[in-house]
């Protein structure tokens, strides 16, 4: 879900849920007449068939193809976003960030190296297609889509394939993933629901590791450059960024503030440069950049966010918001629940089409 509960897949809806469900259960042979006859043939079937149908399917249809909660008014009520505008108890500190790195083109490499054992390689554009089709939202709006691809020149560079595949990965990034969780950290501190901290890692923060599957991130704060396995990948400025992120991991789970290793000391390391707070006013949109020099900067993707929190917001208001009655599962930090899109939800693909990169 992008690590956000603004994330366009943070929820799908009950429809969404059933077609998906149909889908899988033809693919591995389940009959499909009742929800009864899906679920049970599908409890008997091996984890690994299921994750290997899923794959394929994902290959095909894009980010939307994944599970996710569902309002189903007993153990969810309502979507993740609109109980966030519910009045918290006590305050809870957020730690939150990105990585560049984080797209779901790089993320479906594991999904074309999958197709690619199975002898699938014969189409190339199928699954940049399906991520294409995701920028108009969960029920597919062409004139979001259309929106998106022109601001991220995408009509310019079907015919160059790392291009258009650059392009796409920065929309469908800034869309899932970045900009839901900027959108976080500022309705966490807009609400006064505790103290954030954000961080960005750069796609260039390093080279040596970039053919690990794990993000920068996650092989920072886990020390990873000191793995006996690994190490020999990492230089020694790398090496030590790997130390300071831990530091800083370390000291937000004893604190609640990255800074400090204690919530009674107000003591600041001299080997940590200091992590200012995220603040919810115009010149308070700090981060800390995951670099070996650890700059703090502003406005993380004011521009991209601006046009997915802004301009589409405001393109989806004036076109109107009913659907058949279901709420969305889009919903973004600063408007009010909103029901899904005017236009007919597109279906998850049955074919057994592959891409390639």
């Amino acid at each position: 879900g992008g690590g956000s509960a603004f994330s366009p897949a943070s929820i799908i809806t009950k429809r969404r849920a059933q077609a998906q469900a149909a889908v899988l259960a033809d693919d591995v042979g389940c009959p499909s007449s009742t929800s009864e006859e899906i679920v049970s043939c599908l409890r008997q079937l091996p984890a690994r068939v299921l994750n290997d149908a899923q794959t394929k399917l994902l290959a095909i249809s894009g980010p939307f193809q994944y599970w996710g909660p569902v309002v189903d008014e007993v153990y969810l009520q309502e979507p993740l976003a609109k109980a966030l505008q519910r009045p918290q108890l006590r305050k809870v500190d957020l730690l939150i960030g990105s990585a560049q790195q984080d797209g779901l083109i790089s993320r479906a490499k594991a999904i074309k190296k999958f197709e690619e054992s199975q002898g699938r390689t014969n189409s190339k554009t199928t699954f940049y297609q399906a991520l294409q089709n995701s920028l108009g939202g969960e029920d597919s709006n062409l004139f979001i889509e259309n929106a998106a691809t022109w601001y991220y020149s995408l009509e310019h560079s079907t015919d160059d394939y790392s291009t258009f595949s650059r392009a796409l990965e920065n929309a469908t990034r800034d869309q899932f993933i970045t900009c839901p969780i900027i959108n976080m950290a500022n309705h966490w501190a807009a609400n006064s629901r505790g103290n954030v901290f954000m961080y960005h890692v750069p796609a260039s923060s390093s080279e040596s590791s970039s053919g690990l599957e794990l993000l920068l991130d996650v092989q920072y704060a886990f020390g990873l450059p000191f793995y006996p396995k690994y190490e020999e990948q990492f230089t020694l400025e790398e090496k030590s960024l790997s130390l300071q992120v831990m530091q800083y991991i370390s000291n937000f789970v004893n604190s609640g503030n990255p800074n400090y290793p204690h919530s009674f000391s107000r003591k600041m390391s001299r080997l940590l440069p200091p992590w200012p707070m995220f603040l919810p006013n115009d010149d308070g949109d700090n981060y800390k950049e995951f670099t070996i020099s650890m700059p703090t900067l502003k406005g993380l993707k004011k521009a991209d966010c601006s046009f997915w929190s802004d301009y589409i917001r405001r393109l989806k208001a004036s076109m109107g918001s009913e659907s058949n009655g279901e709420q969305s599962a889009e919903f973004n930090s600063t408007d009010a629940p909103s029901k899904g899109l005017s236009s007919s939800e597109s279906q998850p693909v049955g074919d057994k089409v592959a891409y390639s990169r």
